[in-house]
């Protein structure tokens, strides 16, 4: 069964229609290196992450993916600011499941930690 890539909104506007939809959730934090950028004040490698989750939802037989990025930070940031950066990510995804909750999607909520 082939999955098909959307949008968070896309998900909502069929659950709103009366479609029964059930979801799961994955989190990650991939790591990736910026390269220089003299402009956005990067003069060398740096090494970012990203807290990232991955949704999966069913309707009937079909399967639907959404990818989304909650928050970019980098490696070498302190410790109140790793820390300042999930919570934003939560507080955003914790938006996205009462989004999804009212529309009537079937999701277990979890939390970057």
């Amino acid at each position: 069964m082939a999955e098909k890539i959307v949008r968070l909104e896309d998900i909502i506007k069929l659950a709103q229609a009366g479609n029964r939809i059930e979801g799961e959730v994955n989190l990650a934090r991939i790591t990736a290196t910026c390269k220089v950028h003299p402009e956005a004040e990067i003069v060398e490698e740096k090494e970012a992450y990203f807290l990232k989750a991955m949704f999966r939802f069913k309707l009937a037989d079909q399967v639907y993916r959404v990818e989304k990025v909650y928050v970019m930070g980098f490696s070498d940031e302190d410790l109140d600011t790793t820390r300042l950066n999930k919570n934003i990510a939560n507080s955003r995804l914790k938006e996205d499941f009462r989004r999804l909750k009212e529309a009537g999607v079937i999701l277990e909520e979890r939390y970057f930690e």
